[in-house]
């Protein structure tokens, strides 16, 4: 986002710098965020921050908990193992539904989103890819022809967010992203269900691994820092 747009004081200005901020790892898990701050840096209004707060909320990617504000979410190892087997059971399931070769129309449109998120995260546009990223699949599972079902899919989605997020900093996974999203819209061509549970089942579990990763070693090194077993300055050269 560039300058003029980051002050200029709407809460869309601010959800957007936000939402940039912690896809892009500049706002860590846990972090807390202060109206104050924001308020500061944006020109934004106290409501304009607290709307961009609620939004970001629905999304997934805040969370509001008593005594501590408002801080970017996390998730304990339970949750994510949690969260990733309903996502699993949820989708390869819909995978199922695409048996028969799809129209060309839906074919062209979804190629058309894939191209676009390719295109935003080799430029990384992490604001754009999120964006698309979530089109694709919506627009994926809403085709499966079950309506319960993809709004099931839609929710878990939207929990693991920040999740989901957490690897698009990695050049090496978005790349993966990318392949594995144009060989979607293949197997979907072919009306190869079993190919696209496949291939869907080793999309959603990649960023879970990535985020896993990362936390443990995230928690590793807290726990030197806590028993001064690494200087804080050997710590930023670890991260680096």
């Amino acid at each position: 986002m560039d300058e003029t747009a980051e002050k200029s004081g709407s809460w869309e200005a601010v959800y957007k710098d936000l939402q940039r901020k912690i896809i892009s790892g500049a706002c860590r898990p846990r972090e807390r965020l202060i109206e104050d701050e924001i308020m500061t840096r944006t020109g934004a209004t106290r409501h304009g921050v607290r709307r961009a707060f609620d939004e970001l909320e629905k999304v997934g990617l805040l969370i509001r908990q008593p005594n501590k504000g408002v801080q970017v979410r996390d998730y304990s190892i339970r949750e994510v193992e949690e969260l990733y087997e309903i996502r699993e059971c949820l989708e390869t399931q819909a995978a199922r539904h695409f048996s028969k070769p799809a129209e060309p129309h839906f074919i062209t449109f979804l190629t058309n989103i894939a191209e676009k998120h390719r295109d935003a995260s080799r430029a990384m546009r992490f604001s754009e890819v999120f964006t698309l990223n979530n089109a694709f699949h919506e627009a994926l599972y809403q085709q499966a022809g079950n309506k319960r079902l993809a709004e099931a899919i839609q929710h878990y989605t939207f929990s693991t967010h920040p999740i989901r997020t957490r690897a698009f900093p990695s050049e090496e996974m978005r790349e993966v992203a990318i392949k594995e999203h144009f060989e979607m819209v293949d197997a979907i061509r072919d009306g190869d269900g079993s190919r696209l549970e496949e291939i869907i089942r080793a999309h959603i579990s990649r960023p879970k691994e990535f985020y896993l990763r990362a936390t443990n070693f995230e928690a590793s090194l807290e726990e030197e820092l806590g028993n001064g077993m690494i200087s804080p300055v050997s710590s930023t050269r670890l991260q680096g």
